[in-house]
């Protein structure tokens, strides 16, 4: 068993403060091997770079040499150069096998390895050996290799990852010395007169291709680069006009990236060869060859990209260079000729094609500093996992303390509370604590690594009850807070029984009932339903709030993704639909933005039977009303004050018909309840009193006559409802909601001054 890594490198990957070093450290690299001009700079850069940080550790690199032997390069402390240090002339070593499989080896037993996979070990004296293929394309140049003789000291994967990015741009930068040398050598005064002609304007001073390669990291300096090469290209006497453009594999979405022209005439040409582009015939990017197009030809493969483009134009014929770039993207390069009906001369021809090799090099260099962008955003991304894990691990225990208080103090309440009212309230306060128990056990048994807990046989309607009536007190002071109403709609179907972690289920669609909610700032309609659809439940929560834009709807399940801001996380969606998929389900989510949202779980079933249908659960809206009580009777005004304060209610109360006048002009009272029998002036003249100062304020009138009923309401019309005594607040809050709902210009709180 091995000890605590002791690699310097530890200092940079693993340090709070890691990412942002390592982000300087690349800039810094990157910087210095690409103004490099030669091959041993190259290499000296890399090593005295890696030396930095693999103090104790064997660098090497291997190349090949005339395709045939691979040569090991290592650093020389006598002339401080790295220098080759032996030619591998046994082809089954490690070396070769990681060029072979152009994939990285990582291994801290290097004997045990080389044994196992049939390698000759040779005379290393290694304990752990990390090798990474250097590939530029589909061409493998070489590898960068690290290894330690000190069985105490081992690589990980974070090295592997790091020096995969150094392999890269290493490698990147030696294929652009290896090519541009062999073109210029195999061209000689040709292109070195060309060069000089056409990089500074006075025939003295070359090009500067290096510079094409070094420095800038941005997308301008790419750019600019490029638009330098399409300049040269046009000083062939034949050239008119060039284009460099870049398509998807669907070869239906073509940009025009850069171009550059004689003649003004030919300022639209470019856009002009995009609908061509789209209509390409794949196999002209699949060959990858250069194509020579003549006016009038017919039944060539390129008349229907440029006959019709090119007939406006001064212009007798092209020259089309297709390629790929990292097999997603295709492109083209383009130069238009006029006055040339024959195919460009050797000479002509081999200068572009070195001006294209040069452009599709700053082409990968692009693409290459994309992929170093977007590791650097993973390390971010790394960094921000590591705080809010040492953040998450300072919490969790006084979270336990603090839920073990709860369900504590819970449980005790339940058996002195047995067979009353609240049985049903506790019931549910303590459900709601051990899923936030559950919800902390199954944190801490991620970053374990285990699964969820067993599972076991689950009525999915009757957890979705559950969590409706535990998401209610939230969803119900939202609605008051901000006086609006949400209309929640369940509609639970026939279903059979599904396998899972109840807990773990109740968090994933409380947290989509909350998102929902929070979805519809200004109110609207949650709907939540099941149905069964062959073997597979389904779940659709539903609402009618902002929607989701198409662009992000595939991003709102990864880690840390968020539309809230700095009030979410980003965590809710990822861990609901990691939850999902450890069920063997699937979550899916349709938006129309402005419109609403539409999320869809399914799960597979785990029996034949269909489960018993249970009752639609109440989801019941506060009433945030404020109510005038009239009534002498002090126990019964107590009650039913009580009574409408628990459903959201603010409760003015007065004890008779004058002190509600009063109090009714003062308050500004959207509903009036009234006794009957009150002495002096009952509650119908009072009704009548009231309606006079505002007729669309709903009056109730509270009586304990059996007797009386509705023809009352038809006779007087300043009545709108009755409640008899006894009475229930399931009929307090039907007959509120019923009649609120006919004045269709209700407004609450709008007496008349």
């Amino acid at each position: 068993m091995k000890n605590e890594p002791f690699l310097s490198s530890n200092l940079l990957l693993d340090n709070i403060e890691g990412a942002n070093l390592l982000l300087e450290y690349f800039a810094s690299f990157s910087k210095r091997i690409f103004a490099a001009n030669d091959f041993k700079t190259i290499l000296k850069s890399l090593y005295e770079e890696l030396r930095k940080l693999y103090v104790n550790q064997r660098i090497e690199v291997v190349f090949w040499q005339n395709s045939q032997h691979l040569v090991k390069f290592s650093y020389n402390e006598t002339t401080g150069q790295v220098t080759p240090d032996e030619t591998l002339g046994e082809p089954n070593t490690l070396y070769h096998y990681v060029l072979a499989k152009r994939q990285p080896v990582l291994t801290n037993n290097y004997q045990t390895f080389c044994e196992n996979s049939g390698i000759n070990p040779g005379d290393i004296p290694a304990s752990s050996w990390l090798g990474i293929p250097m590939q530029v394309r589909d061409k493998v140049l070489g590898a960068l290799v690290v290894w330690d003789n000190n069985p105490e000291h081992y690589l990980r994967v974070q090295d592997k990852q790091f020096l995969a990015t150094m392999a890269n741009m290493a490698g990147f930068a030696v294929e652009n010395l290896y090519l541009v040398d062999y073109i210029v050598e195999k061209n000689g005064a040709f292109l070195e007169g060309k060069l000089r002609r056409e990089g500074s304007g006075d025939g003295n001073s070359p090009m500067p291709v290096g510079n094409l390669f070094s420095g800038g990291q941005t997308r301008n300096s790419v750019k600019s680069g490029i638009s330098r090469l399409l300049q040269s290209a046009l000083q062939q006497p034949a050239a008119r006009y060039t284009a460099l453009y870049l398509g998807t594999r669907q070869r239906d979405k073509w940009r025009l990236v850069e171009e550059s022209f004689r003649e003004r005439e030919f300022s639209t040409l470019g856009n002009a060869l995009l609908p061509g582009l789209a209509k390409a015939a794949p196999e002209l990017f699949k060959d990858g060859e250069e194509m020579f197009w003549r006016r009038g030809d017919e039944a060539h493969p390129l008349t229907a990209l440029f006959a019709q483009s090119i007939r406006k134009y001064p212009a007798d014929s092209a020259l089309f260079i297709p390629f790929a770039v990292n097999e997603i993207y295709l492109g083209a390069w383009i130069v238009v000729l006029s006055g040339n009906a024959e195919s460009p001369g050797r000479e002509e021809l081999q200068f572009y094609r070195f001006i294209f090799y040069l452009i599709t090099q700053l082409i990968e260099k692009r693409a290459l500093l994309e992929r170093n962008r977007k590791y650097e955003s993973y390390l971010r991304h790394l960094e921000r996992m590591k705080n809010m894990g040492e953040l998450a691990s300072s919490t969790v225990h006084s979270l336990n303390n603090l839920l073990s208080v709860v369900i504590g103090k819970g449980q005790v309440l339940q058996k002195k509370l047995h067979d009353t009212p609240y049985q049903r309230d506790l019931k549910l306060m303590l459900q709601a604590a051990l899923d936030g128990a559950n919800t902390i056990r199954r944190m801490q048994d991620y970053s374990a690594g285990k699964s969820l807990a067993e599972p076991e046989t689950l009525d999915l309607n009757l957890l979705i009850q559950e969590v409706v009536d535990i998401a209610r007190p939230r969803i119900e002071a939202e609605a008051l807070s901000r006086n609006i109403h949400y209309d929640v709609d369940v509609t639970l179907g026939d279903i059979k029984p599904v396998n899972g972690d109840a807990a773990a289920l109740r968090e994933v669609i409380l947290n989509l009932i909350t998102n929902a909610a929070e979805a519809m700032p200004r109110g609207g309609k949650l709907a939540i339903q099941t149905t069964l659809k062959d073997e597979t439940v389904i779940i659709f929560i539903s609402d009618t709030g902002v929607g989701i834009p198409p662009e992000i709807c595939d991003k709102i399940f990864e880690p840390f993704y968020t539309t809230k801001g700095k009030q979410g996380n980003g965590l809710g969606l990822s861990i609901a639909a990691d939850i999902v998929k450890k069920h063997n389900g699937k979550i899916y989510v349709d938006s129309i933005p402005y419109k609403g949202s539409i999320f869809m779980i399914e799960l597979p079933t785990a029996g034949d039977a269909l489960l018993p249908k249970p009752s639609h659960p109440q989801f019941l809206q506060p009433l945030s009303l404020r109510v005038l009580l009239v009534e002498n009777k002090g126990i019964v005004l107590e009650t039913l004050a009580e009574m409408l304060e628990d459903e959201g209610c603010r409760v003015i109360t007065a004890a008779n018909a004058h002190e509600a006048l009063l109090k009714f002009q003062r308050f500004r009272c959207d509903v009036v309840f009234a006794d009957l029998g009150m002495p002096g002036i009952n509650g119908v003249e009072l009704a009548r009193r009231l309606k006079k100062l505002n007729n669309a304020v709903p009056v109730f009138i509270v009586t304990g006559w059996n007797k009386l009923d509705d023809s009352l309401l038809q006779a007087n019309g300043v009545i709108d409802g009755i409640i008899k005594k006894p009475f229930t607040m399931e009929r307090v809050r039907h007959e509120m909601l019923r009649v609120v709902a006919k004045y269709r210009h209700f407004k609450k709180n709008g007496v008349k001054a």
